[in-house]
């Protein structure tokens, strides 16, 4: 009975242990997002935003009317202007930016390592190299995307866009004909992009400013 009441104990026991092992492994696969560097009436979930706070996979970010929020991820940031929200994730090991509303942009980033999720299609640099790019919503099925650094590529099923540095183009999902219905209902959406190349300026412009300012501070992590 002795040997018997052993026997279950060191099974309970090694049980236990095998539990608290893979445990560990699953907390070790989930890495930091990145650490904030500025924060001005920006928000990590239900939390204020202080520099030097650390941000994970499935945290909130959103900035108040005026604010600023930019959060490193290794050399390079991600960054939030003024008004703005999104929500971080993970696709494997490359970590992403779903945009709810306002203007999110990345700096040094690739796409092994960033990619912003928006309504319209996917956005990350292209080439395997770094760039420098934002996107702004300008409506429901609506954006602006930005290239100042490096070559952006948006895309959604068989579409893709290429942003060239210097570039910005108004992108929207198509209005379906075939679902149009009564006056004062709202028209469906099919599948397919349509975009425009178009001066930049306003949110834009502003992305640029802070795109020189990485650049050219030593100061602040690129």
């Amino acid at each position: 009975m002795g040997s018997l009441f052993r026997c279950f104990l060191i099974a309970f026991i090694s049980c236990g242990m095998l539990n608290l092992q893979l445990e560990s492994v699953r907390g070790a696969e989930v890495r930091p997002f990145g650490v904030v560097v500025r924060a001005d009436q920006g928000r990590v979930s239900e939390a204020n935003a202080s520099n030097g706070a650390t941000v994970y996979p499935g945290d909130s970010l959103d900035t108040g009317s005026g604010g600023e929020l930019r959060v490193t991820i290794g050399k390079g940031q991600v960054y939030l202007l003024s008004s703005s929200a999104a929500n971080l994730g993970q696709r494997g090991d490359v970590l992403r930016a779903a945009v709810v509303h306002g203007t999110v942009g990345f700096s040094s980033l690739t796409a092994q390592q960033f990619e912003l999720d928006t309504p319209e299609g996917i956005i990350h640099a292209a080439q395997g190299l770094a760039a420098f790019g934002q996107v702004t919503l300008t409506g429901p099925k609506e954006l602006t995307v930005s290239a100042y650094s490096g070559t952006l590529l948006l895309e959604r099923n068989d579409q893709k866009l290429e942003i060239q540095a210097g570039q910005s183009y108004d992108v929207a999902l198509v209005p379906d004909p075939a679902a149009q219905g009564p006056a004062g209902v709202k028209s469906a959406y099919n599948d397919k992009l349509v975009w425009k190349l178009i001066v930049i300026g306003g949110a834009a412009l502003a992305g640029y400013f802070l795109w020189r300012h990485f650049s050219e501070s030593p100061s602040d992590p690129r």
